[in-house]
């Protein structure tokens, strides 16, 4: 069987608040296509059929952070890659409030980690716009879901 077009890809995202910072992740190499050095946020793609328990699958396997607090959906997205597949993104928030921001271990998906708050994400070269203004958004308190 031959498509038309390219299937679309379901990617889901993690904002990881904490004391008034989100977690960041630079990517490695790894994925190639450009993204080495450039920073985003925990998460990949969707594949079982149960989205909470991929997304922190992805969380335990990229940052070795176990999530046992509620997910809040927050936004969606669509874009299209240089590879000609359509991305279909999703946005949750899991907020930590004032607990210890907890350690993290990275993958090798990844070769640094920050907290950052508005003016350090304001000044890091993000994976995509769409990560750039949910970061900024959730850490400025402007949500609209």
């Amino acid at each position: 069987m031959v498509f038309k077009h390219k299937l679309m890809a379901v990617m889901q995202h993690l904002v990881l608040a904490c004391r008034g910072a989100v977690l960041l992740l630079r990517y490695s190499g790894y994925q190639g296509k450009g993204v080495e050095g450039l920073w985003g946020l925990p998460g990949g793609h969707y594949v079982s059929g149960h989205p909470e328990e991929d997304l922190r699958r992805e969380v335990r396997e990229e940052t070795g952070l176990e999530l046992n607090g509620k997910l809040e959906l927050l936004r969606t997205y669509v874009v299209m890659f240089p590879d000609g597949v359509e991305r279909y993104g999703v946005f949750y928030l899991c907020d930590l409030g004032d607990s210890p921001r907890p350690a993290v271990t990275l993958s090798h998906e990844h070769t640094a980690y920050m907290w950052a708050d508005l003016g350090a994400a304001s000044r890091v070269a993000f994976i995509g716009p769409y990560h750039k203004k949910i970061v900024e958004d959730v850490l400025a308190n402007n949500i609209s879901k």
